[in-house]
């Protein structure tokens, strides 16, 4: 039985319904419950054969409607026709046929008024609504020179009885359906303010990514931009040998991996779930140390132009990390761009196996970072003397993090910076 009616209140006031939908099933739930209790109240106080056959009239009309609108789905023509039968033909016969304005049928219009402000909307409900008003106070002045219409309630006994009942009626249908309705309106507010925190969330999330994908995309465009003016100068200089096809294909190789970041993004953007969900990343073995002899290749030329040195160490027997390359690339381009940015003039990259996975060390003799900012480096933002988007450091940690290990830095302002990064043979979250 419980089950039923947790099912039968789904079907007519679940939150998968339209608000004027629900409201429109609880008035004929509503105008049912009153009218079989109109028929019990007429069967007690003895009334004529007619107010009880307007009663059983009223509950089978609204029990059919009921069935009609959750059938066809036809609300707006439920509501029309609600509003015409039992507002505008009903109601008043009730009203000639039980005390008049005497008796406690009064009560009823104010109830078809409020219910008609709800159910229509535009221009309709000032026409629907004044007619209402026009027609109620017209029966008042028709029975007030009519009497002999009306059939009145001679026992005042009766009269006051009926009075209560009719208030008792329309107080407790009104007070629970304005009880539901501003409960409903509650829930759609709370689900309103609950989806606008989770879009907030959502947008934030996204504009964080393509902050970090922005800046991640001036990764290969500064090498592009690099090796092209390497490439124009030696060319310009009829210098076309291996060193410039070398230059070419780094080029090359570049604007592939700047495509795919591209791509990636704009898979992102167009994905329907939810920025914070994990997506599927590429995973494949990871040879560190190969990885980070490419980079040191790759930004010699940026050293040497700043008059920096770069050296590198690297142990043998390294094992590899099972990750996603693309992010690696990232995570070792920005500490040693870092360190060749900071560096007054030797940057120290070292790689070696530890007792998990690989670390990796990236030391500089620069200016070193200031004591009151170092706790602050990996939050989003924050930035140095020289500029730069403060975002590096806080995607360094990201990236470590994701492939099971960690990033730390040790500083002294005025002698240098130390980076050391870890990272496991086999990182946690990725299916190999």
């Amino acid at each position: 039985m419980y089950l039923f009616m947790q099912k039968t209140g789904n079907v007519l006031f679940g939150k998968q319904l339209e608000f004027r939908v629900r409201l429109f099933n609880i008035l004929a739930c509503g105008g049912m419950l009153s009218s079989l209790m109109g028929i019990v109240y007429g069967l007690i106080i003895k009334a004529g054969v007619n107010t009880l056959l307007l009663n059983a009239v009223l509950a089978v009309f609204a029990a059919s409607l009921l069935l009609y609108s959750l059938k066809s789905g036809n609300y707006q023509r439920c509501y029309v026709i609600t509003i015409i039968v039992v507002f505008f033909i009903l109601f008043p016969a009730v009203f000639l046929n039980l005390g008049g304005y005497s008796g406690g049928i009064p009560m009823f219009f104010v109830f078809a008024v409020l219910f008609t402000v709800f159910m229509i909307e535009g221009k309709k409900v000032y026409i629907f609504a004044g007619l209402e008003l026009i027609l109620y106070t017209s029966l008042f002045v028709f029975a007030y020179y009519n009497p002999e219409i009306v059939k009145r309630i001679t026992n005042e006994t009766v009269e006051l009885i009926d009075n209560i009942v009719c208030f008792l009626i329309v107080s407790v249908v009104l007070g629970l359906t304005m009880a539901l309705h501003f409960n409903l309106y509650n829930q759609q507010q709370n689900e309103l303010i609950a989806a606008r925190k989770k879009a907030e969330e959502h947008a934030k999330i996204k504009s964080e990514l393509f902050a970090g994908m922005s800046h991640e995309m001036r990764t290969p465009l500064t090498v592009m931009s690099a090796y092209a003016q390497f490439a124009v100068e030696q060319i310009r200089e009829s210098e076309v040998n291996e060193q410039t096809l070398a230059d070419l294909s780094t080029i090359s190789e570049e604007a592939k991996r700047l495509a795919e970041m591209a791509d990636g993004t704009l898979k992102i953007l167009l994905s329907t779930s939810d920025p914070g969900e994990t997506n599927e990343r590429a995973v494949r073995p990871v040879n560190i140390g190969d990885l980070a002899k490419r980079l040191t290749h790759l930004l010699k030329p940026f050293a040497m132009q700043k008059n920096r040195k770069l050296t590198i160490s690297i142990k043998d027997d390294l094992p590899e990390i099972h990750g996603n390359a693309d992010e690696l690339t990232q995570l070792l381009w920005n500490i040693i761009q870092n360190a060749i940015t900071h560096s007054c003039g030797i940057i120290e990259l070292a790689v070696h196996a530890d007792e998990t996975g690989v670390a990796v060390t990236v030391k500089d003799d620069g200016e070193g970072i200031k004591a009151e900012l170092l706790p602050h480096i990996f939050e989003r933002g924050i930035v140095d003397d020289k500029g730069g988007s403060g975002l590096g450091l806080s995607i360094c940690r990201d990236i470590a993090r994701s492939h099971g290990g960690d990033i730390t830095v040790q500083s002294e302002f005025g002698v240098g910076t130390c980076v050391s990064v870890t990272l496991k043979g086999k990182a946690e979250g990725f299916d190999v």
